[in-house]
């Protein structure tokens, strides 16, 4: 076997450590031979590594279409319906559970694994074929080239092996080795990674090693250097670093390092960070303080934009210099007074004044002449604050230093023209002060500025310095802008609710997840079954199918599957709760206890699900099902249902209502309790009067509470509130997983600032106290009875009031609180939630509520409380508060889509936007630093856009003391355009009256932008 046979097999192995002990021992003739063949076995290795990835593949389909038919087949011998079979097939990605029936995924099925044939790393060729080349190419020249090979490019992120290179080359001389680490370090280059973005080069590690094991000096060249900071470092790595010392001068001389490094943090400081580490090895003496001031101040002196300088501001900030320190380069930093960017200025004017404080008589060793150049060139920056802050050392050099006020006259001169009013203002008192001092040079040069100034600053001026008084002319009224209001779209008128007339149209409806077409599919469906049964089994049988065989049936469709089987096969022996699928026999549930007088069978309360596992109206949803599969099981199914919309919204008209009822009546018939209660909670707000005249004459219960209802006494509004509960200690994803000690947000205020995931919002449904009007309705939620104890508790009362006391048990059961939160993976809450606004139509701000744990949470159309699902909310009807205005917020704060502009443009045309609500969340939301005031800006100018200025006004009116909250530390141009923005609204809203935090700041002292801006607000509002 020849030397490269021998290498050719090392290489098919995969085992690159191999291959590098192998070239190490081969002589120059073995090198000679390997390095001839290995550029042509470069594509036999990939031919072959292609092979074997195809089988791979192959095989691996092959098992998994095997799995897929045995799982169906597995699944319809245990009545597992067609479309569940692929919903779980799709929910587990393919996995499809173990068939044991634990449905388990594949991170608990180890099993499932070793079904499949073994991982193949299609890149295990490409570091033999490196290692072979580095060992045996003749030149350090090719071996850079051979290494750096698009042939050698890797499907995967796995990075190239360092040390089998290093062992292949370790037997080459020392000046061949300290010849290739610098070759390589000349050929990196940063690139951004495919995937993390960071900085990196393959040939970065390699290179460091090759630099730090010979001992060669790194060329001068930026990529190196840019890529060796890109590595995140630590103090223990760096200590140990050969390159420290000798890449760590470089770091302030390279370009782009400052930019790379940009967004490193001082507070807080990170272990992992160039911040962080050096910082430490300055204090621990292994880098030089000396020289890490040094390379910053030096990369102030070079320029650059505020971004790439930030880094080296932050850490030469971090180090503390002593005034000594200062002192030593004060030079420099008065040097970066009138030119360097914004932050290095002020660093640089914080250390010098600090510097010039600390002795009055000029001991601390600044020049005076240097002094007075660089603060004249300050003044020429456009930054108000530093001029402002120049200005006051001016005004203490002066009190020190008299003599030299004409010098300075020119640099007073130019801040009387400043754009800033408050540097203007601030230079004229300077001037006044010290009038004294100015010769007659001096003051002509003032006077001739003073004329730029406005009136009122001039006249002080001319008072001191002499010259001609201007006549201080009226304030003009701002010019109104131009408007043109964009039209408001009106909700979209409801329609009359289709409902299906024949056999063949409800069974297309049947199985339909749409509210709406399955609302129709009921409605339909009992109709027929009275008036056409025959035509009716006939269009549906050959849709039935058998009702899911595990668990809950926690969907319309399961229940409307179960209801077909009956009705076509009558009689046919349904599931046994618990079978099939899953479900051991000792989990099945137990019986069902309900103060609800017409009472479900006990194998159909099984299968509803407990009543914490889905939310209020989703419950009401399939507890209405049930009692029809129930009805249709027991023989008494009505010959209609009383709740089947007439309105697209979910609304019920009245006169239909009554109609119904008669219906009812005329043939003996009492409506089931569920549907009694769903079609009370769908009559509108207003009854018409034909109606109520009509529902005075019933004669049954149920007759007697929907006149009750039609007369005005139904159901009150009810009084939501939203409360934030607060747990500064909570983990991010708390509200998922565990509920943890804390308190409520408006009883204590937390230390220090809050994040929004440190709280959750929690909504409370209070009965208002008319709620109890009536002998019918409760004032509580449903209490929990036996099955036994029932026959006791309706001795003596009719079927008609049973069922009426049952509907209001169960209109009862939507007024409860929702939870605080909802465990993820526990339940299934939200998962009906399109029906929501159907079934309370009239009252949207008790579905708000129920929706107030569910913002979070999604599907696969989106957000849950998102979309469609907010429109149709705001198409709903009845008052709107905390809730309602709460989901809006939130979404708006996350981005203005299409649906969410939607939503408030029909709540807009309707007049009923919960403006003041809504404001008051903004504000809370600003103060805490959970939305910017730029966003809040957006989503009220485009409340302005289509003319809404009142509305728009009370949201801000009501965020304004959130906003002005925050404007405590350095006023951002951010609120100052917003408080001229929120004038030029209070404007044409035509709005009056005090806002007292308004008042508040327009009362302090100085003349900020805020301040001028509130005054001008608070003026404005006191005017009008």
């Amino acid at each position: 076997m020849t030397v490269w046979e021998e290498v050719r097999d090392l290489i098919g192995t995969g085992d690159a450590f191999k291959v590098a002990a192998r070239v190490a021992d081969l002589d120059d003739a073995g090198r000679r031979e390997v390095a001839r063949e290995l550029p042509g076995h470069i594509q036999e290795a990939r031919r072959e590594v292609e092979r074997r990835l195809s089988e791979r593949g192959e095989e691996y389909d092959r098992i998994r279409l095997a799995r897929g038919e045995a799982y169906k087949r597995f699944a319809r011998e245990r009545g597992v319906p067609e479309h569940e079979i692929h919903r779980r097939w799709a929910e587990t990605l393919g996995w499809g559970g173990d068939m044991e029936g634990t449905w388990e995924g594949p991170k608990n099925n180890r099993e499932y694994y070793r079904a499949f044939p073994p991982p193949f790393d299609g890149d295990a060729w490409i570091d033999p074929m490196r290692v072979a080349g580095a060992g045996t190419l003749p030149g350090a020249a090719a071996v850079v080239a051979w290494l750096n090979r698009r042939d050698f490019e890797r499907r995967h992120r796995s990075a190239d092996l360092v040390e089998p290179v290093l062992q292949a080359v370790a037997t080459r001389p020392a000046e061949w080795q300290a010849d290739l680490a610098v070759r390589l370090a000349l050929r990196v280059r940063v690139r951004r990674g495919g995937w993390e973005g960071d900085p990196h080069d393959r040939n970065l590690p390699l290179t460091l090693a090759l630099l730090g094991r010979t001992g060669a000096t790194p060329p001068e060249h930026d990529p190196l250097v840019l890529a060796w900071v890109g590595t995140p470092p630590t103090a223990e790595r760096l200590r140990e670093d050969p390159l420290l010392d000798v890449l760590l001068p470089r770091l302030f001389q390279a370009q782009g390092v400052g930019r790379a490094l940009r967004e490193e943090r001082a507070d807080p400081l990170a272990a992992e960070s160039w911040l962080g580490a050096l910082r430490t090895l300055a204090a621990e003496g292994r880098v030089s303080r000396e020289a890490l001031l040094k390379g910053c101040v030096g990369r102030f002196l070079r320029g650059g934009g505020a971004t790439d300088l930030r880094f080296f501001a932050r850490l030469h900030e971090l180090l503390e210099p002593s005034p000594a320190e200062v002192a030593s380069r004060a030079g420099d930093y008065l040097r970066l007074l009138p030119t360097a960017p914004g932050p290095v200025a002020e660093l640089s004017f914080r250390h010098l004044r600090h510097l010039d404080s600390l002795s009055g008589d000029n001991a601390a060793g600044l020049d005076p002449d240097d002094v007075s150049e660089a603060l004249s060139g300050l003044l020429f920056r456009a930054e108000s604050g530093l001029v402002k802050a120049g200005l006051a050392w001016l005004d203490r050099l002066l009190q020190r230093e008299p003599e030299r006020a004409d010098e300075l006259s020119p640099a007073l001169a130019l801040a009387l023209g400043h754009e800033a009013p408050a540097v203007q203002e601030r230079a004229v008192r300077l001037l006044v002060g010290h009038a004294a001092a100015f010769g007659p040079l001096g003051a002509e040069t003032v006077r001739d500025a003073s004329g730029q100034l406005p009136a009122g600053l001039s006249n002080r001026l001319v008072a001191v310095f002499g010259g001609d008084l201007q006549e201080e002319p009226e304030p003009e009224p701002e010019p109104e802008e131009p408007f043109v209001p964009a039209e408001i779209p009106e909700p979209p008128p409801a329609t009359v609710f289709p409902v299906p007339r024949t056999p063949r149209q409800v069974a297309a409806l049947f199985g339909k997840k749409d509210w709406a077409e399955a609302e129709g599919f009921l409605g339909g469906f009992v109709r027929l079954a009275a008036g056409d049964p025959t035509g009716l089994r006939d269009a549906l049988a050959a849709r039935s199918e058998r009702p899911p065989t595990q668990g809950d049936w926690t969907s319309p469709e399961c229940w409307g599957a179960a209801i077909v089987a009956e009705f076509v096969d009558p009689g046919a022996e349904l599931p046994e709760p618990g079978a099939g699928l899953g479900l051991p026999t000792d989990l099945r549930p137990e019986s069902p206890s309900e103060s609800l007088s017409e009472s479900l069978s006990e194998s159909l309360w099984a299968r509803l699900p407990g009543r914490d596992e889905v939310c209020a109206p989703e419950w009401l949803v399939l507890r209405r099902h049930a009692e029809i599969l129930d009805a249709l099981k027991e023989g008494v199914l009505p010959p209609l249902l009383l709740a089947t919309p007439t309105l697209s919204t979910g609304h019920l008209d009245p006169v239909e209502l009554v109609a119904r009822i008669e219906e009812l009546e005329r043939t003996g018939v009492e409506p089931l309790p569920a549907d009694l209660a769903q079609a009370l909670l769908r009559l509108p707000r207003e009854a018409d009067p034909v109606a109520v005249t009509r529902a005075a004459a019933l004669t049954s219960a149920a007759g007697r509470e929907a006149a009750r209802w039609l007369a005005g006494n139904g159901l009150p509004d009810p009084v939501v509130t939203v409360r934030r509960f607060c747990s500064p200690s909570a983990k991010p994803d708390w509200g998922l997983e565990e509920d943890p000690a804390g308190h409520w947000l408006d009883e204590r205020e937390p230390q220090g600032a809050l994040e929004a995931w440190q709280t959750l919002a929690v909504a409370s449904i209070t009965p208002s106290d008319s709620t109890v009007t009536g002998s019918t309705m409760t004032d509580s939620a449903p209490s929990d009875i036996t099955p036994s104890d029932r026959a006791d508790e309706e001795a003596g009362t009719s079927a008609g009031e049973r069922t009426v006391r049952a509907a209001a048990s169960l209109i009862a059961g939507l007024l409860v609180s929702p939870p605080r939160f909802l465990e993820e993976g526990r339940g299934h809450h939200g998962r009906l939630i399109g029906w929501w606004p159907g079934v309370m139509p009239s009252h949207r701000e008790v579905i708000a509520a129920h929706m107030v744990p569910l913002r979070f949470r999604s599907d696969w159309t989106g957000g849950l409380v998102d979309g469609p699902r907010l429109t149709d909310l705001a198409c709903a009807r009845g008052p709107v508060g905390q809730a309602t205005a709460l989901l809006l917020v939130e979404r708006l704060a996350l981005s203005m889509s299409v649906y969410r502009r939607r939503a408030v443009q029909y709540l807009l045309a309707t007049g009923d936007l919960p403006a003041t609500r809504m404001g008051t969340e903004f504000g809370e939301r600003i103060r805490r630093a959970w939305l910017s005031i730029f966003r809040f800006r957006t989503i009220m100018e485009d409340a302005v856009c289509v003319g809404t200025h009142r509305e728009a006004w009370a949201m801000i009116a009501a965020a304004l003391p959130g906003l002005l909250a925050v404007s405590g530390g350095r006023p951002s141009k951010e609120l100052v355009g917003f408080l001229a923005f929120a004038r030029r609204v209070a404007r044409r809203a035509k709005a009056t009256g005090e806002i007292p935090e308004v008042t508040a700041v327009a009362g302090r002292k100085g003349s900020t932008q805020v301040i001028r801006e509130c005054r001008a607000l608070r003026d404005l509002l006191s005017a009008q």
